[in-house]
């Protein structure tokens, strides 16, 4: 199938290869953390303002590796301690920046496309899932905030995957898929760091990283498809798309 506008004259075949992909999915499968909501930015904006207060600038790229990782932020916080002539430890200067990043959770919104991506996954009788690392308590409240529980048939957190399987390791997906009741290649994975494409890779599920500000500067290549915004692309477009990276 060809990449350019599709025409009249072609406007069938594309019609009938969109419900042959439709017709295999049968789930999607997203992260939550900077994919659904952009908490990372928050996080980031949180360090900023942070760190600014000591005349130290942070850049995007210096807190990106931190996302979708549960290693702790040891140079952020060395760099506070320099910057403040302080010495907190880790847990003190993780609960400050952590205060101003949800106070900037508290008011934003979903990511732009992903009520629409829901709303057309819940109109094909889709099943979705939400796999991530945080706990029930930090992602459902804010879900609930946004009105986006309804659409979710099953959530897979923190609670339910031992430390050590939890992302890259792809536990999360494959506790997704048997609740969901679908194969691999019946899903769809969202994700925007390279742990979370990992994870979803792993568990053989075709993988869409849709990167943010942070994750944009890290590599996210295992993804089938890789988007800046579910604006970039309807849910019937990146169907065709990832079949047409199958084909290739």
């Amino acid at each position: 199938m060809e990449k350019s506008i599709i025409t009249s004259n072609n406007t069938a075949l594309k019609l009938e290869r969109e419900e042959f992909i439709a017709s295999d999915v049968q789930a999607l499968i997203f992260d939550f953390d900077g994919l659904l909501v952009d908490t990372e930015t928050c996080m980031f904006r949180a360090w900023e303002a942070l760190l600014k207060t000591y005349d130290v600038e942070v850049s995007p790229l210096q807190v990106a590796g931190l996302v979708g990782s549960s290693a702790p932020a040891t140079s952020l916080y060395q760099l506070f301690n320099q910057a403040s002539h302080q010495a907190l430890s880790n847990d003190d200067i993780r609960q400050l920046v952590e205060e101003k990043a949800y106070r900037l959770i508290e008011s934003i919104s979903e990511r732009e496309g992903v009520r629409q991506y829901l709303e057309f996954a819940k109109s094909k009788n889709w099943k979705i899932a939400l796999a991530t690392s945080s706990e029930f308590e930090h992602y459902h409240p804010i879900l609930s905030r946004l009105n986006l529980t309804h659409f979710f048939d099953c959530f897979v957190g923190a609670e339910d995957i031992a430390p050590a399987k939890r992302k890259p390791q792809p536990d999360v997906y494959l506790a997704a898929l048997n609740q969901l009741g679908v194969s691999a290649h019946q899903a769809i994975a969202f994700e925007d760091s390279p742990p979370g494409v990992q994870a979803a890779r792993s568990a053989g599920i075709p993988t869409v990283a849709v990167t943010n500000l942070l994750t944009r500067h890290l590599d996210v290549s295992l993804a089938n498809v890789v988007l800046s915004s579910m604006n970039d692309q309807t849910l019937p477009q990146l169907l065709n798309q990832l079949m047409r990276n199958e084909d290739e």
